[in-house]
């Protein structure tokens, strides 16, 4: 795979200098505000102190995260639900942070090879990459075992990924069952805690990376 230097605006950290994706989460970033109950008519969870900026336009509930990137060390596990939402939805670069790779055959995104190569309709929770980008992740993300480009002519936002929480019958106790993903206008959409925003790869192809690096560099 050809070298290309990152772009200025990855952070790197530690000894190693190791590149920091834009959408990772930093332990100086906490959540704030009120924890989530059951509303008073019970029919759904929200926030004692919500404001119209905790749900987007289709009234689904978010999670709460302070914004502090660079500060802390990273969890390259857990994307911040903010960055992650605005990379996907606004097709950035989920490292750098600036405009993901386009051409005549889609948006570049990154994914673990799963035997088939076909990736039509795949769900995705990471944004799109930049062809530099695109070279760093493949090198250093600890997630990407057998990394494959995919390129998505029609990414359409399919649903989010996160907590969906279920009342326990005569009380107001609530129990949470993470990392589960619902699509939008999904009946249980009122019961559900988004944390990432998730995408149906449509109208894709597979693409060899390595002779598109090779092309720019």
């Amino acid at each position: 795979m050809p070298e290309l230097l990152a772009p200025e605006t990855v952070t790197t950290w530690g000894p190693r200098r190791l590149p920091v994706p834009y959408v990772a989460h930093w332990s100086a970033e906490r959540s704030y505000g009120q924890r989530v109950t059951m509303r008073p008519d019970a029919g759904g969870i929200w926030y004692l102190d919500e404001s119209p900026a905790d749900r987007d336009a289709f009234d689904m509930l978010w999670g709460r995260m302070g914004e502090a990137p660079g500060e802390g060390r990273p969890n390259l596990g857990a994307p911040h639900p903010v960055r992650q939402r605005r990379a996907q939805a606004e097709r950035l670069c989920q490292v750098c942070g600036r405009a993901a790779s386009h051409t005549r055959d889609g948006w570049l995104f990154l994914m673990n090879h799963d035997g088939s190569n076909d990736y039509e309709g795949a769900k995705s929770t990471k944004p799109p990459v930049c062809l530099h980008c695109a070279a760093l992740a493949s090198r250093h993300c600890p997630h990407l075992t057998r990394p494959v480009a995919v390129r998505s002519r029609r990414p359409k936002i399919w649903g989010v990924f996160g907590t969906l929480y279920t009342p326990t019958r005569g009380t107001s106790r609530l129990t949470a069952h993470v990392d589960e993903y619902l699509p939008y206008g999904h009946r249980a959409s009122n019961w559900f805690l988004a944390s990432q925003l998730v995408v149906a790869l449509k109208r894709c192809t597979v693409v060899d990376l390595d002779a598109e690096l090779a092309a720019l560099a």
